[in-house]
């Protein structure tokens, strides 16, 4: 993490080295700080949603939707801060946590309950969720329809056409192949691809930047993040057809920065030099890529080492952190079938691991529909 931002932030030096060692992805000052890390998901892709429904006549540049998506990113980011705070206040009032707040060191000197701000540092975090959809869809955007300021020699069908398209959920004529195309023919984050990975990079640091303008009732600041935790299921459900090749209500891209599935074509050394490029460091509230591969893979002593080269190319690319599911898809879909015969099977979900059998259909479903990469 980058110390010297946090210490202009206005923690201790000490208590932002202590702040890099001990965070996981809820970066945390153990015995000083309370922070609400997961007190909203915000659905990027659903502002992206508003804006093409909101503007059925279309906009003549690709520019001037590109600034509307983040206009209605801006008004929403407003209104869950709005949100937050009114949460807040309401656990301050009601639900105080007494014996939590013995566990921190301010709150034992002051004798101030953590909710009514008894910590040293009090920041609320809030997750942007949906950036590789995102990125994905305005890539098919740009070049699939026409704009007065993009040239493109891969142009599909104008506004209209696409928006009736999202609207049936792919389902009217001709519209399959539309979907098809959308998929196919245009590059999609997570393949280190510059152009469609600095579109994710420009919406994250914008929605990171929005986010810490806002302060919270605690008297703390509110800390972009990007993770899902396991949200990036009914976040999708939320969402209608996206013109990324998305069907209506499908979950949206799972870990915070990993891409869609199956979207990810060029290998897990690619994902990583594409979440490379996002601003990591505005992160603070923590972010996450997920990484499956296949167990032959990593068999052996080649396997292992194959495995640290990766591990040790992610630190070097300044991301803060990765977890890894290994198993294959055959092992995931037997425990699906015979719960009984995997109780004790263990997997990474985003940000925690969990009993496989004990998870949502939907869950399983995303993990077992996650690529499965080899090293070689």
């Amino acid at each position: 993490m980058n110390i010297p931002a946090f210490i202009a932030r206005g923690i201790a030096e000490q208590d932002a080295r202590d702040y890099a060692i001990v965070g996981c992805v809820e970066l945390s000052i153990p015995g000083r700080m309370y922070g609400l890390h997961d007190i909203s998901m915000f659905n990027m892709l659903r502002c992206l949603e508003l804006t093409l429904y909101n503007n059925p006549e279309g906009f003549e540049r690709f520019a001037d939707l590109v600034q509307a998506v983040k206009q209605c990113i801006a008004h929403y980011i407003q209104l869950m801060i709005t949100g937050c705070n009114i949460c807040d206040t309401a656990h301050r009032e009601i639900a105080p946590t007494p014996l939590l707040s013995t566990l921190i060191a301010d709150c034992l000197d002051s004798g101030a309950d953590i909710t009514a701000a008894g910590a040293r540092y009090n920041p609320s975090g809030v997750q942007g969720v949906g950036a590789a959809n995102l990125a994905d869809s305005l890539m098919v955007l740009k070049y699939a329809l026409p704009w007065s300021d993009v040239e493109s020699d891969q142009v599909l069908c104008d506004y209209p056409t696409m928006l009736a398209a999202l609207k049936h959920n792919w389902q009217g004529a001709g519209e399959e192949l539309l979907r098809q195309c959308c998929i196919h023919r245009f590059p999609k984050y997570g393949n280190d691809i510059d152009e469609v990975d600095f579109i994710a990079r420009d919406f994250l640091a914008f929605y990171g930047h929005e986010v810490e303008q806002y302060s919270n009732v605690r008297g703390g600041y509110f800390q972009p993040g990007s993770y899902t935790v396991s949200a990036h299921v009914p976040l999708g459900h939320a969402c209608g057809a996206s013109p990324d090749g998305r069907v209506a209500h499908e979950q949206l891209a799972d870990g915070g920065l990993s891409p869609m599935i199956g979207r990810d074509v060029h290998g897990p050394t690619a994902s990583l030099k594409s979440v490379s490029k996002l601003e990591n460091h505005l992160d603070s509230n923590g972010s996450l890529l997920n990484v499956k591969f296949s167990p032959a893979s990593l068999e052996g002593a080649s396997g292992l080492q194959k495995l640290s080269s990766y591990i040790k190319s992610f630190g070097r690319l300044g991301i803060q952190h990765i977890q890894f599911n290994v198993i294959d898809r055959k092992t995931l879909r037997a425990a699906q079938e015979h719960p009984d015969k995997y109780k004790n099977l263990v997997v990474r979900v985003a940000g925690y691991s969990a009993m496989f059998v004990e998870l949502s259909r939907e869950i399983q479903n995303d993990i077992i529909g996650r690529s499965e990469h080899e090293l070689s």
